[in-house]
């Protein structure tokens, strides 16, 4: 094995530790509103029905699920990586919730790192799980090497994120995106599995949603902004001397698209189009609040994140408090179901956004 190659993927575990250390960090989080707080759900004082009528069963992928939350991507391909996989695999098939696992971008190049993955599935048989790739390595690689990376989960589907301002502040970051449409029509055609594309954190417009579903993708995870921000993160990664990257990102802290302005934005295509929601999740509430606005499911990241690293009690304790918290909203606004509360007109905006 030459030095190159070891530097190389020991930069990568350096660079992926530091995310998990830095996306807990309070200067990482974003300065703006998610705009969660302007959404109001119409309280019904007579819902007339019992609390235990309400079912949170959520069909995805073509996959019934107890709950239309699931454990959105967050980290993979480096030591700590494990066991924080292994108790989110753990607590979603207990709880059977959908799991989108972090990057497979290291399997690309270290066919090792499938392990990690082909371990926690053979441990945790029953966890239905999602790929996941970056763009960049969909555009550079052939489409038969990324549909291989559905393999060693016996993935339901295969995410690809778009992460161009992580990119644009990440020290030797490669924002190369040109032909970026083209490889996603490429995969969505070759794919035995949905293709679903998801942001990192900064919304996705009604245009390229557009553009997405034209391309044959099945999925929009509009991922907005109101949680980690990963252009302050990587910033704060940022050891050079001119401190550019670091600087310069104070200056994208209002960027992008919350989950709410890009699920309003994309409300007419919720009808006929998935969109999920995720970026700044923090309640069963906000939940409840992007499915009444056209969401089919809900990404959880950061506050499972912060459990997972605790311990497994932790993390089947916050799963749990998010489902209950969503059951309690729907029986709230007197609906007994996931698809009844997005038919119902139970929310409105409050004040502007």
């Amino acid at each position: 094995m030459s030095a190159n190659y070891t530097d190389k993927h020991a930069d990568f575990e350096q660079r992926k530790k530091a995310h998990i250390d830095l996306s807990l960090d309070p200067r990482t989080q974003a300065q703006t509103a998610s705009h969660f707080e302007k959404i109001k759900l119409i309280h019904e004082a007579l819902p007339e029905i019992n609390l235990s009528d309400v079912s949170l069963e959520t069909k995805l992928l073509g996959y019934q699920f107890s709950s239309p939350h699931f454990v959105s991507s967050m980290t993979a391909g480096h030591q700590n990586s494990k066991v924080i996989n292994m108790r989110l695999a753990k607590a979603a098939a207990k709880n059977n919730w959908l799991m989108a696992v972090g990057s497979q971008r290291r399997e690309l190049t270290d066919k090792q790192a499938s392990f990690e993955w082909k371990t926690i599935k053979s441990q945790s048989p029953k966890t239905q799980f999602v790929s996941n790739i970056g763009i960049e390595e969909l555009i550079q690689q052939p489409v038969s090497e990324i549909i291989k990376l559905t393999e060693s989960v016996e993935a339901l589907g295969i995410y690809v994120h778009l992460n161009p301002l992580q990119e644009a502040f990440q020290n030797l970051g490669q924002a190369n995106f040109k032909n970026g449409l083209a490889a996603i029509k490429k995969l969505c055609k070759a794919s035995p599995v949905p293709v679903l594309i998801k942001e990192v954190g900064y919304g996705i417009s009604k245009t390229t949603a557009q553009k997405l579903i034209l391309a044959g993708v099945e999925v929009i995870d509009v991922a907005g902004k109101g949680g980690t921000h990963w252009g302050l993160l990587e910033g704060l990664r940022d050891q050079s001397q001119s401190g550019l990257l670091a600087d310069s990102s104070q200056a994208f802290k209002d960027w992008g698209f919350s989950a709410v302005e890009s699920l309003i934005q994309c409300k007419a295509l919720t009808k006929k189009n998935s969109f999920w929601a995720s970026g700044g999740i923090r309640s069963g509430v906000d939940s409840a609040k992007c499915l009444a606005l056209g969401a089919r499911a809900v990404g959880v990241a950061q506050p499972l994140m912060k459990a997972a690293i605790a311990s497994d009690e932790d993390v089947l304790d916050v799963m749990t408090r998010f489902d209950y918290e969503l059951k309690v909203a729907l029986f709230g606004v007197g609906v007994s179901s996931v698809k009844e509360l997005a038919k119902k007109k139970v929310c409105y905006v409050n004040g502007t956004i």
